[in-house]
């Protein structure tokens, strides 16, 4: 399997733009022979405040939405995005989304909560997709710091997990030593969890983070491919945005 990990700044209440920057990886994913192009936590409506501005959250019709699931059926290639999601009953729920040849696959549903995610509900359950003879769940952000997600994650048959997040952090970066500070925090946060479950478990772990600086918070971007032995077999050098095309071997096929 060939995919595109996108370290994406996702702007917030922007998702015109979003969706811009969505279409130019999937079209980069497709000149790449990429089968998937993975994106960040809440890529396509950005970080939503679900007490102050709820109202950015989408629902899964949205028009933007639907043009990403259209999009991939022309590209040939899939798509992992987030969104901030309106539910029918006005629930809402951090979403990551799968879509293939044109058609919406997986909803996967936040489980485990960060303590700055107040107003979102907890989702419950643990889809799983096969593509291109392989087997992807989702693992999103502070789902990453515990192990009973891997492990449901894991029994449902997958073997590449697709670790979407957006950490923001708590003050802004204006210097490279500030953003490196940052990045070294999320390194030794989400790179590690990433690191550690992918050898305890024995999967391949596929990263994408939101990078970069948003109207009110700045995002330490990681996209990294991370081998069963928890290694990491390629990564973007820092935490700019940026995008990066690795190959997933067999399990039976790990260095």
């Amino acid at each position: 399997m060939r995919a595109l990990l996108a370290a994406l700044t996702c702007h917030k209440g922007d998702i015109r733009r979003n969706l811009d920057e969505h279409l130019v990886a999937l079209d980069t994913a497709r000149h790449a022979g990429c089968d998937i192009a993975i994106f960040p936590e809440l890529s396509l409506t950005g970080s939503v405040d679900a007490i102050r501005h709820p109202h950015d959250a989408v629902a899964l019709g949205d028009p933007a939405v639907a043009v990403i699931v259209e999009t991939t059926r022309h590209v040939d290639v899939a798509a992992v995005f987030g969104i901030a999601e309106r539910g029918a009953d006005e629930q809402l729920f951090i979403t990551q989304l799968v879509a293939h040849d044109g058609e919406l696959v997986a909803v996967h549903r936040k489980r485990h909560l960060g303590n700055d995610e107040e107003g979102y509900g907890v989702g419950s359950g643990t889809p799983v997709v096969t593509l291109a003879g392989r087997t992807i769940g989702m693992i999103v952000c502070a789902e990453s710091s515990v192990d009973d997600t891997w492990d449901a994650t894991v029994a449902a048959g997958a073997d590449v997990i697709a670790m979407c997040s957006a950490p923001g952090l708590y003050e802004r970066r204006t210097t490279d030593d500030e953003w490196r500070a940052g990045l070294e925090w999320w390194e030794s946060a989400g790179l590690a969890d990433a690191c550690r479950h992918a050898r305890r478990l024995g999967v391949w772990v596929a990263m994408a983070t939101q990078a970069g600086s948003t109207v009110d918070e700045d995002f330490p971007g990681i996209a990294a491919l991370v081998s069963p032995a928890g290694e990491v077999v390629d990564r973007l050098p820092d935490w700019r945005p940026g995008t990066l095309v690795v190959d997933i071997p067999q399990l039976d096929a790990t260095p």
